[in-house]
């Protein structure tokens, strides 16, 4: 393959990933297989794809902004407790044996699919009408575990990067119900683009970069990035959760033969 089809590739893969990332959370479903099939190891793999997507990060941001307008309380407490749980995931992915998080990855992304995929009855509501004062509900001990399982996810996201968007996404949308879907995916792409910045900080001190393969997914994913949330917008709510889900459950059976082989 030359160097320019390559590129060329890899652009389109980091397009498709910036798309599946900010609209669904899934642009592992894309980039991680695709760069172990390009030969890289799971672990440089993770790092590659963690790199590629923070620019579809922030340009889903960007393109959120009409679904975050009223939200910016919750993300603003959101942001430092995802950012404090990927610091420790990405020092864990240094310090534990990478079989660990190869055998654990399809385990937590099945699981989430299953979660997302069955039938939820959030209430019929509008993200301007939902006030910042009742995310995650009225029971302190429920905004307690919201917040507690937000916090794991970030430890997730900085240690393996695949499928920790349709995590967030999932436990948003089973305890922000009321919330539609494109809010809780917006918050969804806030806390990964945080969890993914630092956690890229952290991989480019500790890590050597791969920055041709990194470079051209990074112009594709800002691209794919914008097209997201547009998509996401146009789209019932719950069709979004069963495509995301089934995704999710794709990701996890294609990682558990690439794992056997």
């Amino acid at each position: 393959m030359s160097e320019l089809v390559s590129i060329v590739l890899l652009i389109v893969i980091g397009i498709l990933a910036g798309i599946t990332s900010a609209a669904a959370g899934l642009a592992s479903l894309v980039s991680y297989p695709s760069l172990l099939a390009m030969g890289l190891s799971p672990v440089m793999a993770n790092i590659t794809s963690c790199f590629s997507t923070v620019a579809s990060g922030y340009s889903s941001v960007v393109a959120s902004a009409r679904e975050l307008r009223n939200n910016r309380k919750q993300m603003w407490i959101m942001i430092p407790v995802v950012l404090t749980g990927a610091i420790i995931g990405a020092l864990l992915l240094f310090a534990l044996p990478g079989k660990w998080f190869q055998d654990l990855v399809p385990v937590c992304i099945g699981l989430a699919g299953i979660i997302l995929m069955m039938p939820h009855k959030p209430r019929q509501a509008h993200p301007e009408l939902v006030q910042n004062s009742r995310a995650f509900g009225r029971s302190r001990l429920h905004r307690f575990m919201a917040w507690v399982g937000i916090f794991i996810v970030g430890i997730y996201s900085g240690y393996f990067n695949a499928g920790a968007g349709v995590m967030m996404l999932t436990l948003l949308t089973v305890v922000n119900r009321g919330q539609t879907f494109a809010v809780n995916n917006a918050l969804k792409n806030v806390a990964m683009t945080a969890t993914n910045t630092m956690a890229a900080i952290i991989f480019a001190i500790e890590a050597t970069i791969r920055w041709h393969y990194v470079l051209p997914l990074f112009i594709g994913n800002i691209i794919g990035g914008i097209l997201g949330p547009i998509i996401v917008r146009h789209l019932p709510g719950r069709l979004m959760q069963i495509i995301v889900g089934a995704g999710a459950l794709i990701l996890a059976v294609s990682l558990v033969i690439k794992n056997m082989i």
